[in-house]
Parts: C-alpha cells; structure tokens; sequence
C-alpha cells in the first residue's frame, strides 16, 4: 500500500489570483501529490500586515481553488493561532495526518533564500521541498519545469486600488468577493 503524498502550499493569499490557481493545477498535474493543501498565513512572522483579514483571505482561497477537487483550503494556522512558521504549521499537519507524506510547495525563486528560514533543516526532512518553476529563475532541478504566470498579489491589489481593469488576474468568484466586501479599495 502506497502512502498518501499531501503537498502543502502557504502564503498570504492577499488576495489569491490566477497565478496561484496555475501553480496549484500545475502541482496536482505534474508533480508526485495526491492531494494539495492551501494554508493562508494566518500571522506573518515578520509582522508583515494583509490588507484583507485572515477569514477573508482563507474564504477567497476556497473560492480561488474550489474548482480543484483535490485541492483544499486549511486553516490550520487560524487554529495554531500567534505567529505562522512554516516549520510549526508542518509538524501540526503531520500530527494531524499522521500516515501521509508531506511536501513543501516552494517557487525556485525562494532556493537562495530558504537559509533565512527559521529550521530550515527540519523543515526539509519533514516535508521535502517540490520545487516548481518560477519565470525568471532558469533552474533544471525543478520539480515542475513549467513557471505559472508572473502575477502577484502585490501588483493585483494596486490594481484594484487605482480601479483598474484585473481581468484574467483574478478567479471571477474572487473578484466577485472582492467588490462585495470593498476590499482593496483606497482608503
């Protein structure tokens, strides 16, 4: 009997665009998961602050990956509660699911940072790096060759500030989210 392979895909989801739906779809179609787990950050632990607060970051994530029926949204860090730290957030799962293989869904952008990260190490040994592609970071040792689209929430929410157009940047249920709870607007 083969064990479950779970990936596991956190960020801040601030908000979560199309970008992160590609990666997603791209993770459950190439790499070796059975399932995907989205974690929404619930605390940054470098006290960087979302402009959307975690249940609506967490409810635009289940919007934004609902189509994907072996992906789901967690909120484990809701539940663990303080500050979020990707090794914390792990070892919880991996209580939680005792009997799956964990992996850690990483863009290649992130592989000269990763020494930064608080346990790294431990990180790497319970739940091991699934590379994917990032445009820009030429890198043969990626788990998944093919680089999602280069969108970023950061660019999305400017966007939505200045009340620009965000087709094709957005799942249409997140943008509906988005411009019934007046997110993102300027103040």
């Amino acid at each position: 009997m083969s064990t479950t392979v779970v990936g596991v895909l956190g960020g801040s989801f601030d908000p979560p665009h199309t970008g992160h739906v590609v990666l997603a779809t791209l993770v459950l179609a190439c790499a070796p998961v059975d399932r995907l787990l989205v974690v929404p950050v619930h605390a940054h632990a470098l006290g960087k602050q979302a402009r959307a607060g975690f249940a609506q970051r967490a409810e635009m994530c289940e919007l934004a990956f609902g189509e994907l029926r072996r992906a789901t949204v967690d909120r484990i860090e809701q539940r663990l509660g303080g500050p979020s730290f990707t090794l914390r957030t792990l070892q919880a799962l991996q209580q939680q699911m005792p009997d799956v293989a964990l992996r850690l869904v990483l863009g290649t952008d992130l592989r000269t940072e990763v020494h930064r990260w608080h346990g790294f190490d431990a990180i790497a040994r319970l739940a091991p790096p699934l590379w994917v592609a990032r445009a820009g970071h030429d890198d043969e040792r990626a788990d998944v060759p093919i680089a999602p689209p280069a969108v970023s929430s950061t660019a999305v929410r400017e966007r939505l500030e200045r009340g620009l157009d965000t087709t094709g940047l957005l799942p249409r249920a997140v943008r509906a989210y988005i411009e019934a709870h007046a997110l993102y607007r300027s103040p």
